[in-house]
């Protein structure tokens, strides 16, 4: 009898940093490797995670994008984005991977030019979750926040991205976030047109507290529009509310305006304009959707001057979705106009929304010099945007307050005495 002996080869696994894969993504193809570089997760998607060692931040936030003939930076920070990222196809259960959270070492075979497989999850640790404390004693708190296609009628517009049990969840989940903020005015972006929508939210907010709204008035349910709630305690509402368009027909008729509002234990009285400009395009055809949003800049800058006017007074904050990060030309135009970029001024390194893995800043707050000396804090709160999405994310059956929407709101402290 005859035994064989037969020796299979096991290829070991490689430890190397990123800096080293770098230097020769090809000498290390289908060769199976653990990487040693700390790494955090910036974006997660149904099969992949894109990792880097820190956050990459869209190159619009930091510099002239695009839209406006870009800028040697901007093609610098592309492809610093670009060395400094992998993409590892991976079997994590998606939705319960955060951006922001750290990644222990892994094994992983390399396929291609920083894509990775490996069979497994990749092992993670969330980074703590973000606290808000309340506003400070004679604290007035104002939050701008996108609440993304919150519709009563799910006919038409939200026919295919809303179910009724989606929307009940969508509501338990942003009552939640809402009364954890502790504010006395909220400026909504994409709340539906009209009544219904801010009387369904009201229906639920209205356990906790006692609040009403303020919306532009318009008989075509199925749009996207803008709402103010407010803490009746605490804020009155005063005159008719402004739109930047004179024609009601418009889509950004409800979509921007403002309106006058009174801090009943100050006396003190105030404007807040509310905006959502255009949203964005990625590639070269965000060149068009610029226009609009400079159109749209145009038409805000326009109203201030008769909101002053109608309101009589001279304090005017702006807050909303302008679907602009921080260096493009309309951010850029209403600064130059005078209203100083709050984000700039108390939280520049921070964001409120993530795409594609680039961070950056969508969410905005401005004032005016007289208005700007009684702002004491502003930031983002990350509730949102770090969580993995898509419309039928509801589907996961998560009843916490976090992803009730994909932008961060903006928290706006003020003391006016």
């Amino acid at each position: 009898m005859f035994l064989c002996s037969l020796t299979v080869a096991v290829r070991a696994v490689e430890r190397v940093s990123l800096e080293t894969l770098q230097s020769d993504w090809s000498k290390y193809t289908n060769r199976m490797v653990q990487v040693t570089t700390p790494l955090i997760v910036c974006g997660s998607f149904y099969d992949s995670l894109v990792l880097a060692p820190e956050r990459l931040y869209c190159p619009e936030e930091r510099a002239v994008g695009l839209a406006d003939g870009d800028s040697t930076a901007y093609w610098q920070i592309v492809e610093s984005n670009r060395a400094n990222s992998i993409v590892i196809h991976c079997r994590n259960q998606y939705y319960k991977v955060r951006t922001g959270d750290r990644v222990r070492t892994f094994k992983a075979r390399v396929t291609s030019d920083r894509h990775f497989v490996t069979g497994q999850g990749v092992k993670t640790s969330h980074a703590p979750l973000d606290k808000l404390p309340k506003p400070r004693k004679n604290e007035l708190r104002i939050v701008g926040a996108n609440i993304e296609n919150y519709f009563a009628d799910l006919g038409g517009y939200a026919h295919k991205r809303t179910t009724p049990a989606q929307q009940a969840l969508q509501t338990r989940k942003l009552v939640s976030a809402l009364c954890a903020m502790h504010a006395d005015l909220f400026a909504f972006c994409e709340m539906q047109v009209g009544d219904k929508a801010p009387k369904m939210l009201l229906a639920e907010l209205n356990k906790h507290g006692h609040y009403a709204y303020v919306t532009m008035p318009m008989d075509n349910m199925d749009r996207i529009g803008c709402c103010f709630v407010y803490n009746t305690d605490r804020i009155q509402p005063y005159e008719s509310p402004l739109s930047a368009y004179h024609d009601s027909t418009s889509h950004y008729y409800a979509r921007m305006f403002a309106q006058g509002f009174e801090d009943r234990a100050s006396g003190e009285r105030f404007i807040v304009s509310l905006n959502h400009l255009k949203s964005k395009r990625p590639g070269r055809t965000q060149y068009s959707t610029n226009l609009k949003r400079m159109e749209n800049t145009d038409s805000l800058l326009a109203m201030l001057p008769q909101a002053i006017t109608l309101y009589g007074d001279s304090d005017i904050l702006l807050l909303g979705d302008y679907n602009c990060y921080t260096q493009e030309q309309p951010i850029q135009t209403i600064v130059r106009a005078g209203y100083e970029d709050q984000i700039n001024r108390f939280c520049p390194d921070n964001y409120s929304y993530v795409y594609k893995g680039e961070i950056g800043y969508l969410d905005r707050c401005f004032a005016n010099p007289s208005m700007a000396k009684y702002i004491v804090r502003v930031r983002p709160w990350h509730v949102n945007a770090d969580w993995y999405y898509q419309h039928g994310a509801f589907k996961q059956k998560d009843t916490s307050m976090h992803r009730y929407s994909d932008h961060e709101p903006i928290i706006v402290d003020v003391k006016f005495k």
